[in-house]
């Protein structure tokens, strides 16, 4: 597979001499020709690619579906010096250029073929993406389809280091790609969620979880109306998928963890911007009573009131799909809070600002052996239900707004 490594092994531009003529020391330089024309590297940079090279390395990817595309470089970046001949430059421009051609045809045979048309992809370290959504405003700027890949590209990755930042965990913890598939058509959808995730088609939104870790997505203007739902949407789905793929791979949500599954979902979101927008089902998304996402001062009120307030004993107990909006809410809070929250524990240790991530890691690891939360929230923070919840009620009164 081509890799990174392959960028820096090009040919630099540069080295010449007084005169155009590179001096003695670049004679005795591997590569090195005497040719004027390409500056003494047997290969000059792609014009017509700069602008689409400039977005592809901002993002990190590692291939895409337009590169190869270019007439003049086919994906390599570099165009042959037609003076001259250099081994050494030519050798990495035909591997990348074989490389890129190799996973495309891939890409083009595992989905285009399927779906009857040609789409995007591109492929970075830790996430493979399928792109199909038109141009978007993106902050008051108007983005390309291709620049929107690679900007998703890119938020995902940056979304992957703060998941693992967060709960304290290494690139060991979770292992595995994630494939994400972006889709505008409902037909589309309809036949590639059943492919790549081995569910059925019904929803806007369709996951497999565990080591193998894939979204299919189909955006729908009524839930997801702009950009920045757009990315909320796809850090909440994305941390369901990294939160199932964490060792032991195992999704926590239909085992009675359903809580801690959605929790952690909103609570990412909820990072970008301080709103909660996304739920998983339908059902749910039309229920949603906390109008424009702001949760603190809702959650406050229900705290204050104690009405309406599912205890966490029995809010521990039920699976992603059974908890209602408010639940959602509330499960959102448990997590901010034991990722935020000033608490004490005689087992958890915080230090630094450490040790909070790393417990509720552990938490997570503890429901996927199919243990209760109450033996999880024993083990880990030497709490009973009761008593995590007592702790967070008074840390939601005393911290969140009333307004």
């Amino acid at each position: 597979m081509f890799e990174s490594a392959l960028l820096a092994s090009l040919p630099a531009q540069g080295g010449q001499g007084a005169g155009g003529q590179g001096g003695s020391e670049d004679a005795n330089k591997p590569g090195y020709v005497n040719c004027t024309t390409c500056n003494h590297t047997g290969a000059r940079e792609c014009t017509a690619c700069k602008s689409r090279k400039e977005t592809f390395e901002a993002s990190g990817a590692k291939f895409d579906s337009e590169l190869p595309k270019c007439k003049s470089c086919s994906g390599s970046f570099q165009k042959d010096c037609s003076k001259c001949e250099n081994p050494a430059s030519e050798g990495p421009q035909k591997a990348r250029i074989e490389a890129l051609d190799a996973w495309l045809k891939k890409q083009q045979a595992r989905v285009d073929e399927l779906v009857a048309h040609e789409c995007m992809h591109a492929e970075s370290r830790w996430f493979f993406i399928t792109f199909d959504l038109k141009p978007m405003m993106v902050d008051k700027k108007r983005l390309g389809s291709y620049e929107l890949m690679h900007l998703y590209i890119k938020r995902m990755e940056d979304f992957r280091k703060l998941y693992q930042q967060t709960m304290e965990i290494s690139d060991a913890d979770v292992p595995d790609r994630c494939e994400l598939y972006m889709w505008r058509d409902g037909r589309d959808q309809a036949i590639a969620a059943p492919k790549f995730t081995g569910m059925g088609s019904s929803g806007s939104g369709i996951k497999l979880m565990g080591a193998s870790s894939v979204y299919s997505f189909l955006l729908d203007k009524r839930y997801v109306k702009d950009d920045e739902d757009l990315h909320r949407h796809m850090v909440h789905n994305v941390t369901h998928l990294l939160s199932a793929q964490l060792t032991p791979a195992q999704w926590i949500g239909q085992l009675g963890g359903g809580w801690l599954d959605a929790g952690l979902a909103h609570y990412f979101e909820f990072k970008l911007d301080e709103k909660c927008t996304t739920y998983c089902y339908q059902e749910v998304a039309t229920q949603m009573d906390f109008k424009g996402g702001k949760w603190l001062v809702p959650i406050r009120k229900m705290v204050a009131s104690d009405r309406k307030l599912t205890s966490f004993p029995t809010l521990c107990t039920k699976n992603t799909d059974g908890l209602d909006p408010r639940e959602h809410a509330l499960a959102f809070s448990y997590v901010h809070y034991l990722l935020e929250g000033d608490w004490e524990s005689s087992k958890a240790k915080v230090e630094d600002g450490k040790g909070r991530g790393k417990a509720l890691t552990r938490v997570l690891r503890i429901l996927k052996q199919k243990k209760e939360a109450r033996e999880a929230l024993r083990d880990v923070y030497g709490w009973t239900g009761n008593s995590l919840e007592e702790k967070w009620k008074e840390w939601v009164l005393r911290t969140y707004p009333t307004r």
